[in-house]
């Protein structure tokens, strides 16, 4: 009775509460003695249940069950004890699952036709940008929650466009060398774990941003290491090695995303569209860390 009384004081309901569950973040159930029609607010379908959803406390803002449960195994992923790059990878794959394959391949023609610079990103990094713009013009402007998935879509399109145009030429160049040291040091270790296996899981965004720190500050792995001294050899090439070497260049960045995008979204916060603006700018705005990327790594001919 006392949480009939909470329900109907927050807004007048026409079926009588007969159980309300714990809450999960943001999202609460109630079960109602009779099935009760309603609009989901997140997808616009019309349903009548005896279990409704209501996002953040707001009975304007009820749910159906699908969305409840999409919305749910983000919150699960966001609350989890797991590692931030293993929640962003699990974040990744729930942002991949929202669209089909039809409306990826959409989604990179779009993106394609809107910035011609797009032409020359790697085709992981052009379905993580594209995926994540798609999605984020489908959102509620509101359903704050679900604009990490699009916040790490953005992420990962850097991780993947680093992969394709440093992680990988670095292995093929350090191919025949022995990593053995390198791979000890807690430092670079993951990264030269991968050299010597480039058929491993790539190095995530945090591991590659820590190997870049080691380049630039240590004076002494710049003397001892085999893979930095392969680094080095690799960046003589770029007409653009300054920034990506510099302190204040693509590590900054790299540490700024992962900071202020990345890792709050893997985390408990929620996210909103201005998140989503503010990180987009930073990844693919006119001075966009992708472009930088691609005009910093640029090889001499």
């Amino acid at each position: 009775m006392h949480a009939n009384a909470a329900v109907r004081k927050m807004e007048p309901v026409p079926s009588t509460v007969t159980k309300t569950y714990p809450q999960r973040g943001p999202l609460q159930q109630f079960r109602f003695a009779e099935s009760t029609a309603f609009r989901c607010f997140r997808c616009g379908d019309l349903k009548k249940s005896k279990l409704i959803t209501v996002y953040s406390g707001d009975w304007a803002r009820k749910l159906c069950n699908g969305c409840y449960g999409r919305l749910l195994s983000l919150y699960e992923i966001k609350a989890g004890t797991a590692a931030d790059d293993q929640r962003a990878e699990l974040l990744a794959a729930a942002l991949l699952s929202l669209v089909s394959l039809a409306q990826q391949q959409e989604a990179e023609r779009l993106f394609r036709a809107s910035d011609k610079r797009a032409e020359a990103l790697s085709a992981e990094a052009l379905r993580f940008v594209a995926t994540a713009e798609h999605v984020a013009i489908q959102l509620e402007s509101d359903a704050q929650l679900e604009w990490s998935p699009a916040v790490i879509g953005l992420c990962k399109a850097v991780e993947a466009e680093v992969v394709h145009r440093i992680l990988r030429p670095l292995a093929a160049l350090a191919r025949g060398e022995d990593l053995s040291s390198d791979k000890a040091d807690k430092d670079i270790g993951r990264v030269a774990g991968f050299c010597a296996d480039p058929k491993r899981k790539p190095p995530e965004l945090g591991s590659f941003s820590h190997f870049l720190q080691t380049v630039i500050h240590s004076r002494e792995r710049r003397q001892t290491s085999r893979l930095i001294g392969c680094f080095f050899r690799l960046s003589v090439d770029w007409i653009g090695s300054n920034w990506i070497l510099a302190a204040d260049g693509l590590h900054h960045a790299l540490t700024l995303l992962t900071t202020s995008y990345r890792n709050r979204a893997a985390h408990i916060d929620e996210l909103a569209r201005r998140d989503y603006i503010d990180c987009r700018e930073l990844v693919a705005g006119a001075q966009g860390l992708l472009w930088k990327l691609i005009l910093s790594t640029e090889c001499h001919r």
